[in-house]
């Protein structure tokens, strides 16, 4: 049965690539047994030169005729100057080395060793690497939300009824009743980070690195000087149109600033120095331990209070400010501009723990926390004298029992560095001994925002709280992907530092 010409064209649109697919995959196989085969003998052939060369003579290493337990310098140091014949006794005949048997001597007995009481030291598995936004992507993406923020509320204040048939305007807003020297301040408050951050980066493109540092002291002066003048150039024209009260309300952030942060101007046009990452040292001097868990426990607290301030004065200025300037006679709804002052902090607090707080920051304070270990109180009163007072030299195994000024307390850690009587140590524990519940916590947050903002959406009527919602749940949304990301990764790796630790603990435990 023949073929005809329209009947060989599927056999040839498929066989020949089919064919010649085969043809590759062979041929790929065939180069990398090659190559594997080249490689293989190549270091066999080394290994064999290495082995069998008759010019290379080194001399074998003396063989120790007793086993010394380590932990003890005392007992090696007498197990080498203790008296022992010869070991190894090497006679050259013809030049050849003859190797003679070692002969029975009488050794001195292996003094005993004593292993230290200390415990084992805690043991860290390597956190994986979760990408995260940069200094200026996020700045772009807070600077562009908080303009949309402040674009809603003042559309909550100021809409108008353009839709109707005999409405007298155009436009979905009345813009002149918008101040614009109000609306220049407010967008100078919110782009004073991202003016930086761009001109640092473009500064770090063009010039040496060397030169880097005083060019980074430069921009922050010249930004600072910028931003200031900004403020000033708006503020008169301001007062010269509203009363003082109002001014008052436009400044009052400033009073909390200087209360927080003193005359630092870091924090006011900086979120955080990521040029400085937290690290952790495992250290067995339990002064050091502590120290280290101070500076991290004051790093933890400069985030969380740079994540509330910057949080309240983005929601403050966005969204409150707008309110406090309205005319004496403009008629809104003030639940509506309540709601959204609301949902305007709590996406600004989300956003700001997503990047301050992620699960990459706090593994530092947890390998700190588990080297510093906690204390509980027992409340055995016949057993206090027996208890031997607590020593900050040296760490305590899980189980040891101390006495301070306020009682008895017991190890509930497999090593406590911790201070019985530092509330700041216990709170330290309790929070990054586990910091997937931190995590957990903040995903816990963001998610019931996100659920009080859906249900929201569906019982608002109007179309301008409608835009709003659905505007601000975008940002939320990506917020919770953050956090979800971040909490899954941090919960896997700390059950499974979990799991090494018990299985340790219960292997020294055994011995």
């Amino acid at each position: 049965m023949s073929c005809t010409e329209n009947e060989s064209g599927p056999y040839v649109v498929f066989l020949l690539p089919a064919t010649l697919g085969c043809l590759t995959i062979l041929l790929a196989r065939r180069w990398a047994f090659t190559q594997v085969s080249t490689t293989s003998s190549t270091a066999i052939s080394r290994r064999r030169k290495i082995i069998k060369d008759p010019l290379i003579k080194r001399p074998l290493p003396p063989i120790a005729c007793k086993m010394v337990a380590p932990g003890s310098k005392k007992a090696s140091g007498g197990a080498k100057k203790g008296s022992t014949t010869p070991l190894i006794e090497e006679d050259v005949n013809n030049g050849k080395r003859a190797r003679s048997r070692l002969s029975p001597t009488k050794s001195t007995p292996a003094p005993e060793v004593k292993f230290s009481d200390s415990p084992l030291p805690p043991k860290h598995i390597p956190f994986p690497y979760i990408p995260q936004d940069g200094e200026l992507l996020f700045e772009i993406m807070n600077f562009v939300f908080t303009l949309v923020a402040t674009g809603l509320q003042f559309l909550n204040l100021y809409r108008t009824m353009w839709w109707l048939p005999h409405s007298y305007t155009t436009q979905a807003m009345n813009f002149y009743l918008i101040d614009p020297h109000l609306v220049a301040f407010i967008v100078t408050i919110i782009s004073r980070r991202l003016l930086l951050s761009l001109s640092l980066t473009l500064l770090r493109r063009v010039l040496a690195p060397k030169m880097f540092p005083y060019a980074t002291v430069a921009a922050r002066m010249f930004i600072l000087g910028v931003v200031l003048g900004a403020l000033s150039w708006c503020t008169y024209f301001i007062i010269l149109k509203y009363p003082l009260v109002k001014i008052f309300y436009l400044c009052y952030p400033a009073v909390i600033y200087f209360i927080c942060f003193g005359i630092n101007s870091t924090p006011f046009l900086e979120l955080h120095n990521t040029e400085m990452p937290l690290m952790h040292s495992c250290s067995h001097d339990p002064e050091q331990i502590r120290t280290e868990v101070e500076v991290l426990r004051q790093d933890f607290n400069m985030r969380v209070k740079k994540i509330l301030l910057n949080s309240i004065l983005g929601a403050y200025y966005t969204s409150f400010i707008p309110c406090c300037f309205a005319q004496p006679y403009l008629q809104y709804d003030a639940a509506a501009a309540a709601q959204q002052v609301a949902l305007v902090w709590g996406a600004l607090c989300g956003r700001y723990a997503a990047q301050l707080l992620p699960a990459a920051a706090a593994d530092a304070p947890h390998r700190a926390a588990r080297h510093l270990g906690r204390w509980q109180a027992v409340s055995v009163a016949g057993e206090a004298s027996d208890a031997p007072p607590w020593s900050g030299s040296r760490v305590w195994a899980r189980g040891a029992r101390v006495r301070c000024a306020l009682g008895v307390f017991a190890a509930a850690a497999p090593a406590v560095a911790a201070d019985p009587a530092d509330v700041h140590h216990v709170r330290f524990y309790s929070v990054f001994s586990n910091p997937s519940k931190l995590l957990c916590l903040l995903l816990c947050l963001q998610l019931s925002l996100v659920i009080m903002q859906l249900c929201l959406l569906f019982s608002s009527f109007a179309w301008h709280n409608f835009v709003a919602i659905v505007i601000l749940l975008f940002i939320n949304y990506y917020t919770l992907f953050k956090m979800a990301r971040d909490y899954l990764v941090a919960w896997k790796v700390y059950k499974a530092e979990n799991m090494i630790q018990d299985k340790s603990g219960a292997i020294s435990v055994n011995q």
